[in-house]
């Protein structure tokens, strides 16, 4: 596998860190993405995708309940406290819990039948083919290489993200990436917005968090000094992003 040049998950993050660069005009000079929701969904719905995997192992699963149980269980399981965040980019244990939360009730499935159940749906989402690309990401990834800012990704994710982002094209846009499974913490954690900052040697003010959370990608960095832009698609897209960057 080729080495990549990943500044966010370097292990030497607490060396004294250059002067962050400033700009009194609250010019931005780093746009931070979020990824789900943000730059990609899933190319099926999570129900539908379980409920899949589920009949080649003997149970049944009805879609639309599953993906309504996911998304309590992922309201129910975040923010995750203090300490219990990976840094070595494996949430595969944490990942479990949520799958199992989201199976809606009916008679027991067979141990043996979920984990296998969960090892094929667990590695089939750090596919790149498990997600689509909203449509105007790339066009405003190329129109963002006109200004002088950085690109950067800030999720609350896991190791399978790198090969999901490089596996559909946006991997040579977002060469800093910022995954709380390898940084121990999660957003809307304060540290990660600053770990972000020192890494990037850029002033809070000068980072634009783009995102579709309001409390992970909006109020989080805002209270951390950063500005902020929420997706609120199909009402505002990433084009918003641009907007921000271009009206200075």
């Amino acid at each position: 596998m080729a080495m990549r040049k990943n500044i966010a998950s370097t292990n030497d993050w607490r060396l004294p860190l250059p002067r962050a660069k400033s700009d009194s005009s609250g010019r931005v000079r780093a746009i931070v993405f979020d990824a789900g929701g943000t730059l990609m969904y899933p190319a099926d719905p999570i129900g539908e995708t379980y409920a899949k995997f589920a009949r080649s192992h003997g149970f049944k699963l009805a879609a639309e309940a599953t993906t309504n149980a996911f998304r309590e269980a992922m309201k129910a399981a975040s923010p995750r406290t203090k300490g219990t965040v990976p840094r070595d980019g494996n949430d595969r244990e944490w990942w479990k819990q949520i799958v199992k939360r989201s199976l809606p009730e009916q008679p027991p499935i067979d141990p043996t039948a979920f984990e296998t159940f969960f090892e094929e749906v667990y590695l089939y989402f750090g596919k790149p083919e498990a997600w689509g690309i909203y449509p105007e990401v790339l066009e405003v990834f190329e129109e963002l290489r006109d200004h002088d800012v950085d690109l950067a990704v800030l999720s609350n994710w896991d190791g399978r993200l790198h090969t999901v982002l490089d596996g559909n094209g946006l991997g040579e846009y977002l060469p800093n990436r910022f995954i709380s499974a390898e940084l121990g913490w999660e957003k809307p954690d304060p540290a990660i917005y600053r770990h972000v900052a020192d890494v990037m040697r850029i002033q809070p003010a000068s980072l634009l968090s783009v995102g579709d959370d309001a409390r992970n990608d909006v109020e989080g960095p805002r209270r951390a000094g950063w500005q902020a832009v929420q997706i609120e698609r199909p009402k505002k897209d990433l084009w918003g992003a641009v907007r921000a960057v271009t009206r200075r």
